[in-house]
């Protein structure tokens, strides 16, 4: 009955974002991992928080604190000034809610009640081995008890041989003794029996909860497997994307499932503002994939940090 482990992070690693350039030959702006970025790096970057939908559930406030934590992390490494921002001017930073949102908000929900139901089973286990502890100590006793019954059973039988024998006397006094024996031990097997039928009904019981718990894992297994293939198929989007054409700009973020995934998302597609390309170290903020080796950073990588010096020719400085 053991449970699968999860699929941490859903996916494994997804997609984060390219640029697209509407104008010109896309071929000129390639950049690392073969997608393009902005043509150079024009600082500072002028932008402004635009559009946020609602369906994210991520108040303004949040997510322009996940864009000022996101400026940080590559203004932290120069004393140039890479972003300015204006309201409704330069580059417009939005949040556009689309299948790749709902699908992650839908299979949050999906592993909330993945928690709740593996919460149960483990619960289910505990009771069920408390009771087969339970059941097994009553067992153990039942047995002692058996085998104290069988002692006195067969040391009255001795003594109704004796009598039968004529090895002691007959007299009224040791027939009723004999008698009372034989109806103590009557009543002792009587009640030995009845508990033997009520440690068998318990022992049914338990085995039935033990079938039951096995195809409740069994579901529950399936839906993990079924979770784990959905989350799958979702780390194929983009999580986000940085379009320009020509002097207008535009971050669309379409995937956050928190503020450090937007912060780093946001952080992933300035760095494509600053014309930066993605780099190949996996632990870097600028690869081409949000996966275990990146996820969470809160500062740029040696990698980011040589790409921010060798596309904007800033002199870098140790925060």
């Amino acid at each position: 009955m053991a449970i699968p482990l999860w699929v941490l992070g859903g996916a494994g690693a997804v997609v984060l974002g390219g640029a697209v350039l509407l104008d010109g030959d896309p071929r000129d702006f390639l950049a690392g991992g073969g997608h393009p970025a902005a043509p150079g790096c024009a600082i500072p970057v002028e932008m402004h928080l635009g559009e946020i939908d609602p369906r994210f559930e991520l108040e303004p406030d949040e997510v322009r604190r996940a864009l000022d934590a996101a400026v940080a992390m590559w203004e932290t490494h120069t004393e140039e000034r890479l972003f300015t921002a204006r309201d409704g001017e330069g580059m417009a930073v939005r949040l556009v809610f689309d299948e790749r949102q709902a699908g992650a908000m839908a299979r949050e929900r999906s592993r909330a009640q993945l928690d709740r139901a593996q919460e149960d089973i483990d619960d289910a286990r505990e009771r069920l081995e408390r009771h087969r502890s339970a059941l097994n100590a009553d067992v153990e006793l039942y047995e002692r008890r058996v085998r104290g019954f069988d002692e006195r059973r067969r040391a009255h039988e001795g003594r109704v041989a004796d009598w039968n024998a004529g090895r002691v006397e007959h007299s009224a006094q040791a027939r009723e003794r004999l008698e009372q024996g034989a109806r103590e031990l009557r009543e002792e097997h009587d009640r030995l029996e009845e508990r033997r039928r009520g440690l068998e009904d318990r022992r049914a019981d338990l085995n039935a909860a033990g079938r039951e718990l096995e195809r409740e894992v069994a579901a529950f297994n399936e839906q993990v497997e079924q979770y784990n293939r959905a989350a799958a198929m979702g780390s194929g989007f983009d999580m986000a994307i940085y379009q320009q054409q020509g002097n207008r700009r535009s971050i669309t973020v379409y995937k956050a499932s928190d503020f450090d995934e937007l912060r780093l998302t946001l952080a992933h597609e300035l760095g494509h503002a600053l014309g930066i390309g993605h780099v190949d170290d996996p632990a870097a903020v600028m690869h081409a994939e949000l996966g275990p080796a990146n996820a969470g950073r809160e500062d740029l990588a040696p990698a980011d940090r040589a790409a921010l010096v060798e596309s904007c020719g800033v002199e870098r400085v140790t925060p």
